[in-house]
């Protein structure tokens, strides 16, 4: 592990801990151990998180976006989603899940909004980035400013493109190195995370990690979102204004209303 910074950093807002806790994400969502992990290496990874009928509706809507075109895929396999609709149940099912909004709630310690949502599935030969963090806009140094998800639609393999992570490296509160930005380089405390489809990475936004070269051409579909301080609102790149079906709390916590 890196060397700690203590966050202490808290804003109350009653309103929106109702919300969280209207949506089940209360303190009781987030284990000791799953808070503890957060804290110190920086992310939990929640194995067998989404029941099979989920993530077989998790992969049509993936499929069909893919299929459909929207967005634009970029080179590593990347599909931006702009606006949230109606028949994409089982992706607001994920933005609204309560060990998410928790572990969110427990890295940023202040209200939030959605930030950015894609599609992430890296064809053979891409994927492979350089070591960064995903923030890196201005705002209160003593504070975390984004929390990361990635929701794994296949068994991720050493060889189908892992995320890979440096444990602690979200305590320096600062970018990786020039030379860490070099898709090649490799830290020396740097780890790759493996599971299976069905399972839930969250890590702290601020947390050294990259995505690697998917050598076999497996498939390694996953819905990637992020979540941002809610001073950062305008900064999302993802409206849920569209979105049918969701309740007052969840389109208070993700940032549509409230």
């Amino acid at each position: 592990m890196l060397g700690a910074v203590e966050d202490t950093t808290r804003s109350p807002d009653p309103a929106f801990e109702e919300a969280l806790a209207a949506l089940g994400a209360g303190p009781a969502a987030l284990s000791a151990d799953e808070a503890r992990a957060l804290d110190d290496a920086g992310y939990v990874l929640f194995r067998s998180a989404v029941d099979p009928a989920w993530l077989k509706a998790l992969r049509a809507d993936c499929d069909g976006w893919r299929a459909d075109g929207e967005g634009g895929a970029a080179q590593g396999g990347n599909q931006q989603i702009a606006r949230l609709g109606e028949r994409q149940g089982a992706l607001l099912r994920a933005l609204q899940w309560p060990r998410l909004l928790a572990a969110t709630w427990h890295v940023l310690r202040r209200p939030f909004a959605l930030g950015a949502v894609a599609w992430r599935c890296p064809r053979q030969g891409l994927g492979q980035q350089g070591l960064h963090m995903d923030w890196s806009a201005q705002g209160e140094p003593g504070a975390f400013h984004v929390v990361t998800a990635l929701w794994y639609l296949d068994e991720v393999t050493p060889d189908n493109g892992p995320t890979r992570l440096v444990p602690g490296s979200h305590k320096l509160r600062r970018r990786p190195p020039k030379d860490l930005a070099d898709p090649s380089s490799r830290h020396p405390q740097e780890i790759t995370v493996q599971a299976g489809a069905g399972s839930v990475l969250v890590f702290n936004g601020h947390l050294w990690h990259s995505g690697t070269r998917n050598q076999s051409g497996a498939p390694r579909r996953a819905l990637q979102c992020g979540f941002i301080a809610r001073e950062h609102r305008g900064m999302s790149c993802t409206a849920v204004d569209e979105a049918g079906g969701l309740p007052p709390a969840a389109r208070r916590v993700l940032g549509s209303a409230g």
